[in-house]
């Protein structure tokens, strides 16, 4: 079994045996009184029994430790969002955590609570939405939140990780999302999107469509104004944005634009069993997200995706020796190589060359080597041209590299 394959398997059983540990809930208040949050600890006998059963299985030594750490949940209570900006370098930590603790952490969608939307009761209701269902968070941040920046997007956070420092690496797993409403909505605005100044149509100020949800068969229904038969689209939930605090206040200003810290990535393949890495900016790195997604083609070409509140359930894991200078994104099946930039010709550079220091880096190969086998193999794929900073980003098929990988 390579050692790749046994990684996944590994993390599949430790997430596994995260998930068993909820029902035996303590509460520690030293941990409670800093961050407001429950806590639960890991059944460290269970864990230990099953990966050491594996571990007898394959017949191989595991180094994962049997202990991973604690699982939080972080609610999206007014005191724990913003809305319109980013975190900055002094804003107060809502949780500490170690390295590989664990954070379920419930995130609210702008969409349907913007101004220009007008009453949410009423604009939900009116798309076929039954107002016990509307999400109470959204009305509760509507009512008590002030929008202090000129992005749209309410961010949940910061979490501040013990030890982390400029120049470390932060990797955010995606172990899980759960729907927390059954609906979404997507929308088009006067001036942006990709076709600023043609959409919406008759100079309007804005075009936007309330999507239901059948979580249940994951497809939102996307209804024609002009009677067609709906239009089924399937989901693949995953977070917008995801980002560490940029060392550079202005850069938190506006929570649109994307950049080394991540941010508002938008890139649609970091979902469940993903990893972004982001190299941290300010010390404990003050992890945050928001802007959840039912579904998003790539390019993002109306203005949004299907934006629905979601809950996610990350890890964060530190790493002392790797080196980066931009985000990265991993998948069970591919490395996402991304490259950002307000210019999309400037975007799709930085996207090749670092998808060249992948191929180098991970396999050894010889960047003119790899430079005219992505050529013929590599997928460059345009992850959203809405957010000021364009992305473009290289999906890495792993498999086409396996006889270059060392077991």
């Amino acid at each position: 079994m390579s050692r790749f394959w046994l990684k996944q398997l590994t993390d599949s059983l430790l997430s596994g045996a995260a998930t068993l540990s909820r029902p035996f809930r303590r509460i520690n208040w030293r941990q409670m009184y800093r961050s407001r949050r429950r806590q639960w600890p890991i059944w460290v006998g269970v864990n230990t029994a099953i990966i050491f059963v594996l571990a007898g299985w394959v017949g191989v030594a595991l180094s994962t430790p049997a202990t991973v750490g604690q699982l939080y949940e972080v609610e999206s209570t007014p005191e724990n969002v913003i809305w319109g900006e980013l975190f900055k370098p002094d804003s107060q930590p809502i949780l500490t955590v170690q390295s590989g603790d664990r954070i379920t952490m419930q995130t609210v969608s702008h969409e349907g609570i913007l101004a220009d939307q007008g009453d949410t009761v009423q604009f939900l209701t009116g798309g076929g939405i039954k107002q016990e269902d509307i999400l109470a968070d959204q009305m509760t941040i509507k009512a008590q939140v002030e929008k202090t920046g000129p992005g749209p997007h309410v961010i949940t956070g910061p979490i501040y990780v013990e030890g982390a420092e400029p120049g470390d690496v932060l990797e955010i797993k995606t172990l899980n999302i759960d729907y927390r409403v059954p609906y979404g909505v997507i929308s088009n605005r006067h001036g942006k999107g990709s076709l600023p100044g043609e959409y919406p149509e008759n100079g309007e100020p804005i075009y936007t469509k309330v999507i239901p949800l059948k979580t249940e068969e994951a497809i939102g229904v996307f209804k024609p104004t002009n009677g067609l038969p709906d239009i089924d689209i399937p989901l693949k939930p995953f977070m917008g944005i995801m980002g560490v605090v940029p060392a550079d206040v202005e850069q938190s200003a506006n929570s649109v634009p994307p950049g080394v810290y991540g941010g508002n990535i938008d890139i649609k393949w970091l979902g469940e069993g993903s990893s972004l890495y982001l190299p941290v900016q300010v010390p404990g790195a003050l992890f945050y997200s928001g802007d959840p997604h039912c579904a998003q083609g790539n390019g993002e070409v109306a203005l949004t995706a299907i934006e629905c509140s979601l809950t996610p359930t990350f890890q964060l894991v530190l790493h002392k020796d790797m080196e980066l200078t931009a985000p990265m994104g991993e998948t069970a099946d591919a490395w996402i190589a991304i490259g950002l930039d307000e210019d999309l010709n400037e975007a799709m550079k930085d996207s090749v060359r670092e998808y060249l220091r992948i191929a180098s880096d991970e396999y050894g190969l010889t960047k003119p080597d790899a430079l005219l086998l992505g050529s013929a193999a590599i997928d460059f794929e345009v992850s959203q041209v809405v957010d000021i900073v364009k992305g473009i980003h290289g999906v890495i098929p792993k498999q086409m590299f396996q006889a270059l990988k060392p077991e």
